[in-house]
């Protein structure tokens, strides 16, 4: 028993320990995890595009050759209707998943930081320098800036919704149904409130990184 707890105290042990176990056992499980929101991620996109096409393609089926798209009948406005709430839902839903991803990411880096440490004690002292991979827990950051594929990902959601939000609103304003402002600075507008979400979603993750946590009774 002396020696085990030796083993487990001296950091120049080169064994494995119950810590060591532990980190392994979340790495495994948060490598799984992260696996698992990248396909909820990309399921999400494909069940939006699925979203954002039903109306063009009742659209183009429609009988009335001579049907204008900013004076549609209530039945095709109302499929142009739903797809900016929706869209708008769902956006929030993949940004706070992607979100999630950049945790988990944080938190493999914790991990391997934790190893090379472990690593650096019984090993080269200079063993980051053959690293590739970050071990930084406080990156990747959850604003990611506009260099990102996902950012970009985001940014045409935001601009989707805005163009069906456009499609509606013109069709209000020619039913007379508009009392204000007018199509296009409320289209823009609601443009502008995706990527203030996005930002503010990401500065609220920024200062509380776990949801939840602290606020038990």
């Amino acid at each position: 028993m002396a020696d085990e707890r030796d083993g487990e105290n001296n950091p120049q042990s080169s064994e494995k320990t119950p810590v060591d176990e532990f980190m392994l056992s979340e790495y495994q499980t948060i490598a799984s995890a992260h696996f698992d929101l990248h396909n909820g991620l990309r399921q999400n996109f494909r069940f939006y595009l699925g979203l954002v096409a039903v109306p063009f393609t009742v659209f183009a089926v429609y009988k009335d050759v001579s049907l204008d798209l900013f004076r549609l009948p209530t039945v095709l406005l109302s499929l142009f209707a739903v797809v900016p709430f929706l869209g708008l839902l769902i956006f929030l839903s993949m940004i706070n998943t992607r979100f999630d991803i950049i945790l988990y990411t944080r938190t493999v880096n914790a991990v391997r930081a934790y190893f090379t440490m472990r690593a650096e004690r019984v090993g080269p002292k200079d063993l980051k320098k053959y690293l590739k991979l970050p071990t930084d827990k406080n990156k990747p950051p959850y604003f990611e800036g506009f260099l990102r594929a996902y950012t970009w990902l985001f940014v045409t959601i935001s601009f989707t919704n805005a163009a069906y939000a456009l499609i509606l609103l013109e069709n209000l304003q020619n039913k007379g149904r508009l009392p204000f402002w007018g199509p296009w600075p409320l289209a823009t507008s609601f443009f502008a409130l995706h990527l203030v979400l996005y930002w503010l979603f990401s500065w609220i993750r920024k200062k509380k990184e776990i949801p939840g946590v602290g606020n038990e009774a």
